[in-house]
């Protein structure tokens, strides 16, 4: 079934217009038409059932029962990245079920500020990213910060990922409370910025035997805090 993700969604019966670049997309790529059904995400994370309708509309039919959260809400305070590598980033992360992303500038981030373009385009991958993999909502995607920034939330668990930490696997224990990690650029953190995030709050974190690449380790650890 097809998940389209929508700002405004009605009650029963509510005709709902879609964009124009929605639209193409159920109707020229999937070859969707009028009277086929669809399921409609609403910002609150609500999924519904809809059909298309002529004059570029869906139409709600009802709310889908049994719509599966995700065990935990994870933020990703991801170091900016070059070239285009945090659009990817997002794609991942999203599929992997990250639920926020917080860009940030780190000592050795090559890349040290986000255009309006460059955030709406990360906006609309993460939309993109949730409908393909059918989660039941889009993440969001904060204002960039800096390393001096970041502290640890309340309640939350927090984890720096450092590949020299030892091999602790906190993703074994059952647990549902908010989850932040923290990723550095290609270059990692340097020692002074992996000091101020222990003092944060922020716990040295290894993924394994392997060093991942920036663009991937976000979507790796989300993997295994959620499994």
């Amino acid at each position: 079934m097809i998940r389209l993700s929508l700002d405004v969604v009605g009650a029963c019966g509510t005709r709902v217009p879609v964009g124009a670049s929605d639209w193409h997309y159920l109707t020229q790529v999937m070859r969707r038409e009028s009277g086929d059904r669809i399921e409609v995400l609403a910002e609150d994370g609500e999924v519904f059932e809809a059909v298309l309708v002529d004059g570029q509309h869906v139409e709600i039919r009802g709310k889908v029962a049994n719509v599966r959260k995700p065990r935990r809400h994870i933020t990703l305070y991801q170091a900016l990245l070059k070239g285009d590598h945090f659009s990817e980033v997002v794609e991942r992360a999203t599929e992997a079920g990250i639920s926020r992303f917080v860009p940030i500038v780190t000592e050795r981030s090559i890349v040290r500020d986000v255009s309006p373009n460059k955030a709406a385009r990360w906006r609309a991958i993460a939309k993109e990213a949730s409908e393909q993999c059918q989660r039941p909502d889009v993440p969001g995607i904060e204002e960039m910060k800096r390393v001096s920034d970041l502290r640890a939330a309340a309640g939350s668990d927090a984890f720096v990922l450092d590949p020299r930490a030892n091999d602790a696997r906190p993703w074994l224990v059952p647990a549902d409370h908010p989850l932040d990690i923290v990723i550095g650029p290609e270059g990692g953190f340097t020692p002074a910025e992996l000091d101020l995030l222990s003092a944060r709050g922020f716990l040295p974190l290894s993924l394994g035997e392997r060093v991942y690449r920036a663009e991937n380790a976000g979507a790796f650890a989300a993997v295994l805090f959620l499994q």
